[in-house]
């Protein structure tokens, strides 16, 4: 980049970040969410775990889109407001509506008079909802949107942001908190090969390797110390590789055996992956969205 056009991009950023308007939207954004998170969790303290990852959503969406050539502000919103209605009335996925609906709605009672050009507002609104829907043609922002949101997942800041997810859900160092690392060691394996823009896909071939490498390292840790003794088994399962994370054996001393399917679900195909013991039937199940391979 020249000299010129660095000036000339910088000049055109702080014009962005100087944006009046969005900073508005943002800041009733921010208070919804957290106020809405709070009486779904019902501590007596503001939570702000969701705002957080929205925020990061944007930035990274942001970063993303610098890379592809969109629209700055359209990127930001995308990622601030994708998650808006997760807590709708209090509740977590509450009733039959998708969230990403009641995402919408709240996107256009915030924006709404805030001076927000129509053709930027469509776009926003429909990478959301194109999200929920799983579009084939999908528009280059929804792209954007998808990597930001599973970027944010992936890396340290991502392993951060599981064990902070694991406390606020009353869990700590536990083994139920082992087994869902399964969940996190398949879907960093395949993130490179699942997001959909060419910056998105560069960042994860860093951050990948990082997860990878912690959650081994931990698992090696937890069983030197003799607090547990969990092992990662590669899988095969309909053509997709799975990093199972497994114990070395029952707490009655018996080997579990794995039973593992794929059903529909409601935004994806769903593996259901069950860890079953034959001797004493005690059993512990995990389901999560099946990776998408694009390339």
């Amino acid at each position: 980049m020249s000299q010129q056009d660095s000036n000339s991009f910088i000049m055109k950023f702080n014009n962005y970040t100087n944006n009046h308007e969005l900073a508005a939207v943002e800041l009733e954004l921010r208070e919804r969410i957290k106020k809405e998170e709070f009486e779904h969790i019902q501590e007596n303290k503001h939570s702000d775990s969701l705002w957080g990852h929205s925020e990061r959503v944007a930035l990274t969406a942001e970063r993303l889109g610098l890379g592809e050539g969109l629209d700055l502000t359209a990127c930001r919103l995308a990622g601030l407001f994708h998650d808006a209605g997760k807590f709708g009335g209090g509740g977590y996925h509450k009733g039959d509506k998708p969230e990403e609906e009641r995402s919408v709605s709240v996107f256009r009672k915030i924006t709404r008079g805030k001076g927000f050009a129509t053709n930027l507002i469509d776009q926003v609104e429909e990478s959301i909802l194109q999200l929920y829907r799983q579009d084939p043609d999908q528009t280059l922002l929804t792209k954007v949107l998808f990597d930001a949101d599973n970027l944010d997942k992936l890396g340290l800041l991502g392993i951060a942001n599981y064990f902070v997810k694991a406390g606020l859900r009353g869990g700590g160092l536990s083994a139920s908190v082992l087994y869902k690392v399964t969940v996190e060691l398949t879907y960093a394996r395949h993130a490179p090969t699942c997001l959909t823009t060419k910056t998105g896909r560069e960042i994860a071939r860093k951050r990948a390797p990082k997860t990878i490498a912690f959650f081994q390292q931990l698992l090696d840790s937890l069983r030197e110390d003799g607090l547990f003794d969990f092992r990662v088994k590669e899988v095969n399962f309909n053509n997709l590789l799975l990093d199972v994370v497994t114990p070395a054996s029952c707490n009655c001393g018996e080997q579990f055996s794995l039973k593992i399917k794929e059903v529909p679900g409601i935004k994806c195909s769903e593996i259901h992956l069950a860890h079953i013991c034959q001797s004493c039937q005690s059993s512990h199940e995990l389901r999560f969205c099946r990776p998408r391979i694009i390339v």
